[in-house]
């Protein structure tokens, strides 16, 4: 009877163990972002992320007899020679999007002063956008970006692609550390043949080229998604801290009441202020969102704007 006992125990405690170890971890923190993502999804953002997007494109659905009214651009000339009347095309709305994720997985999105990260956020965000589009019957798809492309999700409507997108987001460990949010636009254009949205998800501490930004929501409806925590973007001073820049890895003391250290942070601000300006130059609104507040609100009040612009 001991043996049988003992062999039970064994098998408890490796059960026990399997359920902790980092894969059961990380499948619980996907389970747990896929549903709060879902609940969004479903419930908030389901109506403004449709009534924003309404789709880029005109499929041919038939020929039909001229009527008066009809545009002359339409009418086929071929059908109208053969029946010796005149015919015009129609067409119907494509309905179905390409929605593009470009994610910034560099060292920087690893930091926050409070309870969440900026990646944490960020991973938040691109798991409820992508459960909406799912939703909404788009095709989703990403670019995980450092200084380069670090990898490439084509678009897909499969639930399956989705999941794998938050597991890889969750999981990824870049190559690199750096930031060149140029080269993912890039990377990002080549690969959509039709027009799209694309969401930009970053801290933007990275320059930016603006032409090719301008040149990119011309194809594209562009999105920037600007995550920033507080401690980055405003002095404090709190004395001597040792600080790490997470790009990089260097190590450095640093006294928070010197005046290089305010001059660094104004300047940081100051590259946001004047990212935000540009934007507004373009057209372009981006959303906001910050480490110290849940993404819910964020998202909802930004459709709701874009809702309201587009009457």
């Amino acid at each position: 009877m001991s043996k049988v006992k003992n062999k039970t125990d064994k098998n408890k405690k490796d059960i026990l163990s399997q359920e902790t170890s980092p894969e059961m971890e990380l499948f619980k923190k996907i389970k747990k972002i896929e549903i709060r993502s879902r609940i969004m999804a479903n419930e908030s953002l389901a109506g403004g992320y449709s009534s924003v997007f309404r789709g880029y494109g005109m499929e041919f659905q038939e020929v039909r007899e001229y009527a008066i009214g009809d545009d002359f651009r339409r009418i086929d000339w071929n059908v109208t020679a053969r029946h010796n009347n005149l015919f015009v095309k129609t067409f119907i709305e494509e309905r179905q999007l390409n929605v593009m994720l470009l994610i910034d997985v560099s060292g920087s999105m690893n930091y926050g002063s409070c309870e969440a990260t900026k990646k944490t956020r960020m991973i938040e965000a691109a798991a409820t956008v992508a459960m909406t589009a799912m939703a909404n019957q788009d095709k989703i798809g990403a670019v995980f970006f450092t200084d380069q492309v670090e990898e490439y999700i084509s678009p897909s409507k499969n639930k399956n692609t989705i999941l794998r997108l938050i597991r890889d987001l969750i999981n990824i460990k870049p190559q690199h550390s750096g930031t060149d949010i140029n080269t993912a636009i890039d990377y990002a254009i080549k690969n959509m043949k039709r027009r799209g949205v694309i969401f930009i998800l970053s801290d933007y501490f990275g320059d930016i080229d603006y032409k090719k930004l301008f040149i990119a929501a011309h194809k594209h409806d562009i999105i920037p998604v600007i995550i920033g925590d507080e401690v980055e973007q405003y002095p404090l001073n709190v004395g001597l801290v040792d600080m790490v820049d997470n790009e990089t890895g260097a190590m450095q003391l640093v006294d928070t009441g010197s005046s290089s250290y305010i001059d660094f942070v104004r300047r940081r601000r100051m590259k946001l202020d004047d990212f935000n300006a540009e934007l507004k130059k373009l057209n372009i609104e981006p959303l906001q969102l910050s480490t110290k507040e849940e993404i819910d609100k964020p998202l909802l009040r930004y459709f709701e704007k874009r809702r309201r612009k587009i009457r």
